[in-house]
């Protein structure tokens, strides 16, 4: 099975209702998949954006290896962590394209998967 396929048969588990969708990243062409993605914390607490999971993880093994870039639409600036790195266009839509991996994070987690990534998703709109 594909790492798109597990991370969307993981995120409809827990009630998300994600897509994939092709288009060029920062590591070249791939897969992303994409899901309204109602944001818990940070500025933009409230609001629905639509994410996108990178599945470049695939070439390294998923789930031990987590998604590294995060892909938001309507784009957003993160004030904390730095610029964004492009905007990109997928599937109609303006993505832009954080380089955020959860790194110690993901290493401490006990079930790698998309429960502990949603977590990390929420860490990282927090501080944005």
């Amino acid at each position: 099975m594909s790492v798109s396929h597990l991370i969307v048969d993981e995120l409809k588990k827990l009630d998300y209702r994600p897509q994939v969708v092709g288009g060029d990243t920062p590591n070249g062409r791939q897969n992303v998949v994409t899901f309204p993605y109602p944001i818990p914390t940070g500025r933009f607490k409230g609001e629905t954006r639509t994410v996108g999971i990178s599945t470049h993880c695939e070439a390294v093994g998923y789930p031990e290896m987590p998604p590294h870039w995060v892909f938001i639409d309507p784009p957003v600036t993160d004030t904390r962590d730095g610029g964004h790195h492009g905007v990109f266009n997928y599937d109609g839509g303006k993505w832009v394209a954080l380089s955020r991996p959860p790194g110690a994070f993901w290493d401490k987690a006990h079930n790698k998967g998309m429960r502990a990534y949603l977590e990390h998703l929420s860490k990282v709109f927090a501080r944005i």
